[in-house]
């Protein structure tokens, strides 16, 4: 990823929220997307990389 401009900062992220979805849209959108709070246990043992999952 090209990042241009000397004022940027990459953190690690500290905090993984669990969302809850019914499933997805024709044009790749979450359907009936919900947040249901900050993890407990922030070990990323359950964070899953949704890019496989988009339908073309």
């Amino acid at each position: 990823m090209a990042v241009k401009g000397n004022r940027f900062v990459f953190v690690q992220p500290a905090l993984i929220a669990e969302i809850e979805f019914r499933g997805w849209t024709d044009d790749g959108n979450l359907r009936h997307a919900s947040y249901k709070g900050l993890r407990e246990v922030q070990d990323n043992a359950a964070v899953f990389d949704m890019t496989g999952f988009i339908r073309s």
